[in-house]
């Protein structure tokens, strides 16, 4: 983006910066099973005191429960010590602190109209579109995609979603600058016809990652080997 910046805080965490405008997604989380890279701790320290160039988020999102895009505590710990302008909070479920989170923070969620469309600082609208999550035991889980539209650039996060065609039938022809998709689903020929069938991509980014040298499952490797194999007009970023 000519004005803006993307950046991986850890994980699936991403900061987009446009104009005067912070936006953090899936930035305030703990992986309770240790399967990811959690925020360094030295960042954390910093966020949840209110310092750093992450404090004061003017909107904080997230795309799901689970509690490697949103934990409750954190969300909780940093709000004690920063100013945020809206929140879009995972859909509602019986994760713990999500409930209580709806009660005490419903003011600032932001309001989003019919077509689930909503206009946030610095004329960035953010469209959001609900998608199951690809893991079978988790498919009753909805999960927020969300798509920021600029005078620059449109930027689409999927974090954890399916990647079955007909969930995208919607969205087909959405021209997309920067779409930020997970290991897993780049990797399904399913997901990278989507990319390349039904959306209008420019550049792929791939996230939700440990650091390479905590690649316990052997994403990095799997993602590597991938887009050395399948390269097409979109450009990949890892």
């Amino acid at each position: 983006m000519a004005v803006g910046e993307l950046i991986l805080l850890a994980n699936a965490g991403v900061l987009i910066v446009y104009k005067h405008t912070k936006i953090l997604i899936d930035g305030l989380y703990k992986d309770l099973g240790a399967h990811f890279t959690d925020i360094p701790s030295e960042i954390w320290q910093l966020m949840k005191s209110g310092k750093g160039d992450l404090a004061d988020i003017d909107y904080v999102l997230f795309t799901h429960s689970h509690y490697d895009h949103y934990y409750s505590p954190y969300l909780r710990a940093y709000l004690e010590n920063n100013k945020i302008r809206g929140l879009v909070l995972p859909p509602l479920d019986t994760t713990n602190g999500l409930m209580e989170d709806y009660k005490t923070y419903g003011n600032k969620q932001v309001i989003f109209d019919g077509t689930e469309k909503a206009l946030l600082q610095d004329n960035i609208i953010l469209k959001r579109f609900i998608i199951r999550h690809v893991d079978k035991k988790y498919h009753a889980v909805p999960v927020q995609c969300f798509f920021f539209a600029t005078p620059e650039a449109n930027i689409l996060l999927l974090s954890d979603s399916d990647y079955e065609e007909e969930l995208f039938a919607p969205y087909k022809g959405l021209v997309v600058d920067y779409l930020f998709v997970t290991p897993v689903f780049f990797n399904s020929p399913q997901g990278r016809h989507i990319i390349s069938e039904c959306l209008k991509v420019k550049k792929i980014i791939i996230y939700h990652l440990n650091a390479s040298n905590e690649d316990r499952y052997g994403y990095y490797k799997m993602v590597v080997r991938d887009v050395n194999k399948y390269t097409g007009s979109a450009e990949i970023v890892l």
